[in-house]
């Protein structure tokens, strides 16, 4: 067989490979950015909700619980529990007062 044939399906393969690996990662990349993004999105929306209810409450449940009308997990919301979750973050009660601000990663 002629050496050029060879070096010629070598270079084939290597150049498949190289643009399948190329497109993998392209992919990749664009997939890990939407979910960081995402993630992102949805801490400043737990810290634009927490800068309401420390500006506007005097961090009693009951106020929080009106400043959270709007959020869109309110539903899901159990104000009868000492633990209220937002989305990344979870608001803890000791006689529906407010005593921390915990992450929830």
């Amino acid at each position: 067989m002629n050496k050029w044939k060879i070096a010629f399906w070598i270079c084939f393969v290597f150049l498949i490979l190289v643009i399948g690996f190329s497109t993998y990662s392209i992919v990749d990349q664009g997939v890990t950015l939407t979910y960081q993004k995402e993630g992102y999105q949805n801490t400043e929306n737990d810290l634009d909700n927490l800068i309401g209810i420390i500006n506007r409450t005097d961090l009693t449940k009951i106020q929080i619980e009106k400043e959270l009308k709007n959020h869109i997990f309110y539903e899901h919301m159990n104000f009868k529990l000492d633990t209220i979750s937002l989305e990344r973050v979870s608001l803890i009660f000791e006689n529906d007062k407010l005593i921390k601000i915990q992450k929830n990663w």
